[in-house]
């Protein structure tokens, strides 16, 4: 007697997903690290990305908290200034450092690279230079020139790259009320913020400035996660509400597939 005995095997592909976060966390004034990771480890995100972090172990301290105990601390601190660093906590083994200059030492960003069932991911921590009203040509100019620079790195990249780029761009994207020339570069780049995709009205939400209550719905929704639309898409995302605000921005979000 021989007995025919049958293999099912599963056919359905198994999704690609990360769960990336970006927060400015204003060299952590108005709380600790430990209370920083209290406040957000509830919602085990796999990478977040920080800016105006501490130097020293503070990213250890913030990811020990949270459960990621991958830790990339970047080179410069933005602007120049003390404990303005761009740092990534991740829960995914971190490989491939490197600090990309956007014209110079003051500005630049953090990048890394993880990846998640075989598929590689560039994860770019960034915290832009702004040029607000009244300010000198030549200054503006610096501050375009700073940003186009980094669009100009990622646009080599994009037919080989999974790029994720976060963190505080410094600018309001472009939406029913304003054209914004900086963002339109990434979206020429097929890169994008994720908003768009959740339907998320940026008119009516801010990420800055969270320790005053009065510009709730300021539209100052400054910080962001963007990334190439063609070969990911954004399940779930939001702005981080808190009933206190440990900085003066909030938190960002996004759950991210491969598509």
């Amino acid at each position: 007697m021989f007995a025919l005995v049958f293999f099912a095997f599963s056919c359905e592909k198994k999704s690609t997903s990360v769960k990336v976060a970006a927060y400015n966390v204003e060299f952590s004034k108005n709380a600790t690290a430990a209370e920083i990771g209290e406040a957000l480890k509830s919602h085990n995100f796999d990478v977040v990305c920080f800016s105006e972090a501490p130097g020293g172990n503070w990213t250890q301290q913030v990811g020990s908290v949270m459960g990621l105990d991958h830790v990339v601390l970047g080179k410069y601190s933005t602007a120049g200034h003390k404990d303005k660093y761009k740092t990534i906590a991740s829960r995914i083994p971190l490989y491939g450092y490197e600090e990309v200059l956007m014209g110079d030492t003051l500005h630049s960003a953090t990048s890394v690279k993880i990846k998640i069932n075989d598929t590689e991911m560039v994860i770019y921590s960034v915290h832009f230079p702004f040029a607000p009203k009244g300010h000198p040509q030549v200054f503006v100019d610096n501050v375009t020139h700073k940003i186009q620079t980094l669009v100009s790195h990622l646009k080599q990249r994009q037919q080989n790259e999974l790029s994720i780029v976060a963190g505080d761009f410094n600018f309001v994207p472009t939406n029913t009320y304003l054209e914004n020339p900086y963002h339109n570069m990434f979206v020429d780049i097929g890169l994008d913020v994720s908003w768009k995709e959740l339907e998320l009205d940026c008119t009516k939400r801010n990420t800055y400035n969270a320790l005053r209550p009065e510009d709730n719905g300021s539209g100052n929704v400054i910080d962001h996660i963007m990334y190439n639309t063609a070969k990911m898409k954004a399940l779930e995302g939001n702005i981080f509400e808190m009933e206190k605000h440990l900085s003066d921005h909030k938190l960002v979000w996004a759950l991210l597939e491969l598509r």
